[in-house]
């Protein structure tokens, strides 16, 4: 049986600039007022960001300045959705406003 060697840090660098070149495209989409569909994007992204976790930490560091674009190609396709589509996007409630009130729901089911 043979472990599979994880991805070159080229290979990943690659695949980042691919995603920061269809999260930019997306954006551009949002705003022009076409439909984007956003339905994979976490399955797609999460093995990318593995992969890079699983480099020795000199070839991940030098990753950074890529990420660091990935990160904000998605706060651009972000404030895109909310500029065009804010009203339809079920407000804007954090994560943690979500668990606080599962909290006071279960308190007041218990009590």
């Amino acid at each position: 049986m043979t472990i599979p060697l994880p991805p070159a840090a080229a290979d990943i660098a690659d695949t980042l600039a691919s995603l920061d070149a269809l999260l930019t495209a997306s954006t551009a989409n949002v705003r022009n007022g076409d439909m984007v569909d956003l339905a994979g994007l976490e399955r797609e992204v999460k093995p990318i960001l593995d992969a890079a976790l699983g480099l020795p930490p000199e070839q991940a560091r030098a990753l950074l300045p890529q990420l660091e674009q990935v990160m904000l190609a998605l706060e651009q396709l972000s404030t895109a959705l909310r500029e065009v589509h804010g009203d339809k996007l079920g407000g804007t409630e954090t994560h943690s406003t979500r668990i606080r009130a599962a909290a006071a729901y279960r308190r007041s089911e218990e009590g």
